[in-house]
């Protein structure tokens, strides 16, 4: 029999069962309803109805929850990473600290003790070679955090994409769906299963899959991304406000400097505290003119709903009057992030790390 047959045959019993009692169908005309619902990519489940076609997006669900467990352990590498750079970088500080007061002691005892002026000098150089080798240490271990990152940035795209296409399959078969139950032979179905069964006649898409939204939603809470729009300079340079410590400032979005750049009196006003034993930083301006700066760590960087905390900086000397504050990668990097020059947005995608358990 057909399956508009089976429709037709069961909207005839129907149609008979109604001039009687709401007795239950037979077996027969149930069986026929089922073939409806089958054809309509439907199939009874204890009081309600199930999607045929939700199997498929239940294992994509299942793959993305396979996928999370590793961007779990990527990022836990990551911060495993950046905890071994700052502890040397904490080192270097300590020795930079060491170095200026045996500096000082030094300067104290030149040309009235020899005997101590050989020993602050043999320490100093013991301190400068221990300072050497953990720098040696510093620009490998940072080499190992800008791969994890790079890493992790790349999985965190394809994690996001793999959720962004999982939604949208959901919506298009719940479309499909709300399409299919407006068909009169699944409406007759229905009538037959919510007599028999106590299938809800009023059932739709949304109810239908509940259970497969719920779960893609417990992933998309923690997909975060924003599309920021930015504004455009005189020279062409591309802006934006960021949150510096809890205050704004305008700068400029530079994905080819390695870090944040701050002219002196921007540091300033910004409130940002040089550290005595701030490492110098050569730097090579836009004119090609060369220039240090003082490396520091901003508390907080946020852009749009992306905030970042010890954000590594430079200040540069207050001869670089002109200069303009730059977004650099030390901010950047910290995100999967895409400036689209053409289209003056710069876009930002994370992944909220977190230990709660899998759906």
């Amino acid at each position: 029999m057909s399956v508009q047959t089976a429709a037709m045959s069961v909207a005839d019993e129907t149609r008979n069962g109604a001039s009687g009692s709401h007795a239950p169908f037979s077996d027969a005309v149930v069986a026929k309803a089922d073939a409806v619902l089958k054809d309509a990519g439907l199939r009874r489940s204890g009081k309600g109805l199930q999607s045929t076609e939700a199997a498929d997006l239940s294992r994509q669900l299942s793959g993305i929850t396979r996928e999370r467990r590793e961007l779990r352990l990527e990022q836990k590498a990551l911060t495993e990473t950046l905890a071994k750079q700052n502890a040397i970088e904490a080192e270097i500080s300590k020795l930079n600290l060491q170095d200026g007061e045996l500096n000082l002691q030094l300067a104290r005892v030149a040309g009235l003790d020899i005997t101590s002026n050989n020993r602050i000098v043999a320490l100093i150089n013991a301190i400068r070679s221990q300072t050497v080798e953990l720098r040696k240490q510093l620009n490998a271990q940072q080499d190992v955090v800008r791969a994890a990152r790079s890493k992790l940035n790349q999985s965190e795209e394809k994690y996001a994409e793999a959720i962004f296409q999982a939604r949208k399959r959901v919506n298009e078969l719940s479309q499909t769906i709300t399409s299919r139950l407006k068909a009169p032979q699944v409406q007759i179905a229905i009538d037959v299963v919510h007599a028999n069964f106590e299938v809800p006649k009023e059932i739709d898409a949304t109810s239908i899959l509940r259970t497969l939204d719920n779960r893609l939603r417990e992933f998309e809470k923690e997909v975060f991304q924003e599309t920021i729009p930015l504004d455009v300079g005189a020279n062409g340079s591309l802006f934006t406000m960021v949150s510096v410590n809890q205050q704004a400032i305008r700068m400029v979005i530079d994905s080819g400097a390695t870090l944040i750049t701050l002219p002196a009196d921007v540091a300033q006003k910004l409130q940002v505290t040089i550290p005595d034993d701030a490492p110098v930083v050569p730097l090579v301006l836009a004119n090609g003119g060369k220039i240090n700066g003082r490396r520091v760590l901003l508390e907080t960087v946020r852009v749009g709903q992306f905030e970042a905390k010890n954000v590594a900086a430079v200040v540069l000397e207050p001869i670089a009057a002109n200069a303009e504050p730059l977004l650099g990668l030390s901010f950047l990097d910290r995100y999967k992030f895409e400036l689209d020059s053409s289209a003056k947005t710069l876009g930002l995608l994370r992944i909220e790390e977190s230990d709660a358990k899998s759906p």
